[in-house]
């Protein structure tokens, strides 16, 4: 398991890639033993992620979602989203140890991945202030989804900016490994939701 030393030094590291800053390395350990720490990150992870699971379930049902026919109890609610995290966690890392050689990117796929790892759970921390101030109140159901569109884009920019500077991906690739991401999410993300809570 990361410590917390650990996982804040990489926080940064995370903000330094946001800002483009050239030198961000600095601040991740790129040994072969953070490797395997770096997916110790959900750790850290899980709790926020249980607010984004409630703050969802709560938007779909005051929006009426049409594709919300059956809403769960709290605990199969629960452990499907813990389901879904755990196998998004390890999914596209695992995809892309194996994709990315056959794009001449091997020699710095184990650095991305790790970046890859502790950068969600920067990007886990930007997006849960919006999702809280909804649950709070604060926020209408509309104005929430704006803000995490608007979040979701940046996003997806930041994705594709590490998949370009710490892989070294050319342009066009960086965008494929981003919509790869985008896709296995949303194919795990349905396949569990059918499986384990079941639409109608």
């Amino acid at each position: 398991m990361p410590s917390l030393a650990e996982a804040l030094r990489a926080l940064e590291g995370s903000l330094a890639i946001a800002r483009r800053d050239p030198d961000a390395s600095r601040f991740f350990d790129l040994s072969a033993d953070s490797f395997w720490r770096s997916f110790g990150a959900v750790i850290y992870l899980a709790p926020i992620y249980l607010v984004f699971t409630f703050a969802e379930a709560r938007m779909a049902a005051e929006i009426g979602d049409p594709s919300v026919t059956v809403i769960p109890s709290s605990g199969v609610l629960l452990t499907a989203e813990m389901v879904t995290m755990l196998l998004e966690w390890f999914a596209y890392p695992i995809v892309i140890f194996f994709l990315a050689p056959q794009f001449g990117l091997g020699k710095r796929v184990s650095t991305y991945i790790i970046v890859y790892n502790w950068s969600s759970l920067g990007i886990a921390i930007v997006m849960l202030p919006n999702f809280l101030l909804y649950l709070v109140g604060f926020f209408p159901v509309q104005m929430a989804i704006l803000v995490n569109f608007g979040l979701l884009l940046a996003v997806f920019w930041y994705r594709w900016y590490i998949a370009r500077e710490v892989l070294g991906a050319p342009a066009a690739t960086a965008i494929g490994f981003v919509v790869l991401d985008v896709v296995l999410g949303l194919f795990i993300g349905l396949s569990i939701a059918s499986l384990i809570i079941g639409q109608g």
